[in-house]
């Protein structure tokens, strides 16, 4: 099913096609089947509350960075820088609270993560930029993004933690939940729920809203579909491909700024392949690689799907090579899907099962 009006014919209509519904369809049906075998693997730990926030605190961290991701990935682009943000921002928050800026001293919870935000922002802008005005592919622009932020992080730490005292405001950021935040005693499941997962639903709840329900989002699906097309139609489109990197890395910092408060600590080493988890639950929710596809429901079951994989690894207690492996695994197999679902490919295997044996 397309959208077609006079400012361009032929764009997908966002999030309606049959295809994607199916997409969804398949990933909540992956998903449950997925908590099922943990279950059955260790029913004594899996539906603890105490565990559900643990998996929601996993799908809270990768739904932000995927949905960044899915931005991002429709118009055409790829964003690596992620997993060294988070580590940057991370440690540039808690610098800011713990030591201060130069001559300044420490400043207080709110400056500090209203300034971290904005730096992620800057920073995504600045993809934006040279992948718009320089040129420059995406992917290299992230990269070197990537190995600066966490070279920075380091630098400043000299490789050594910024550690908040406990029982800083700080920390209820990423350690609170319903309970603690209505001053709930107990409250099962429902008083488990995170802060941050709540945070992940506002900020799914105004992405899904901006990519069906506003011209912006109409736009960013025109230039992931046709670049030139939307060109031509009267899209501004270097203004919706930056806006869409400086979410990303807006989205980048708030998870970064999280995590940090949810570990106790800034620490220059966290984040290590989460741009992988990030991209993977993206193609996992139904995001073309290709551009022009994608929707936040599909990013937060992709998330989900990797926060309950990640969890369930931990809990079966796999090592982490065996991780990194499982990751490469799923990964190869959702981009290899995708491929194969939007027709690409089709033709080899066509005549690789009709050779002769």
């Amino acid at each position: 099913m397309v959208r077609t009006n006079l400012r361009g014919e032929g764009f997908p209509l966002p999030g309606l096609s049959r295809i994607g519904r199916i997409r969804e369809i398949n990933v909540l049906v992956a998903l449950i089947l997925l908590c099922l075998y943990f279950y059955w693997s260790r029913p004594d730990i899996f539906l603890e509350p105490a565990n559900l926030a643990v998996i929601m605190r996993f799908i809270a961290t990768f739904g932000m960075l995927a949905i960044g991701e899915v931005l991002v990935i429709i118009t055409g682009g790829i964003d690596l820088s992620v997993g060294s943000m988070l580590a940057f921002t991370g440690v540039i928050t808690a610098w800011m609270m713990l030591k201060g800026i130069g001559s300044i001293p420490p400043i207080d919870v709110v400056p500090a993560v209203l300034i971290t935000l904005f730096i992620g922002t800057l920073i995504g802008i600045w993809h934006g930029i040279f992948v718009t005005k320089l040129k420059i592919p995406p992917f290299i622009i992230t990269l070197g993004t990537y190995l600066m932020a966490r070279g920075f992080a380091a630098n400043l730490t000299r490789g050594y933690p910024q550690v908040f005292d406990s029982g800083h405001p700080f920390l209820i950021l990423g350690q609170g939940d319903v309970a603690r935040l209505l001053g709930w005693e107990g409250g099962g499941v429902i008083g488990a729920i995170p802060i941050s997962f709540l945070i992940l639903l506002f900020i799914a709840a105004a992405v899904h809203l901006i990519l069906n329900h506003t011209p912006l989002g109409y736009w960013i699906y025109a230039v992931g579909g046709n670049i030139e097309a939307a060109r031509l139609s009267g899209v501004n489109v270097d203004r919706v491909r930056i806006f869409c990197y400086a979410t990303s890395g807006f989205l980048a910092a708030l998870t970064g700024i999280i995590l940090a408060s949810r570990l106790g600590q800034g620490t220059p080493v966290v984040g290590s392949a989460y741009e992988l988890w990030a991209i993977a639950a993206a193609v996992i929710g139904g995001t073309s690689l290709r551009g022009g596809e994608g929707t936040v429901l599909g990013a937060i079951l992709g998330a989900a799907i990797m926060g309950v994989m990640q969890n369930g690894m931990v809990v079966l207690n796999l090592s982490s090579y065996i991780q990194d492996i499982i990751l490469g695994m799923v990964l190869v197999v959702a981009v290899v899907y995708d491929t194969l679902r939007r027709g690409g490919g089709l033709e080899f295997l066509k005549k690789w099962l009709s050779r002769p044996s």
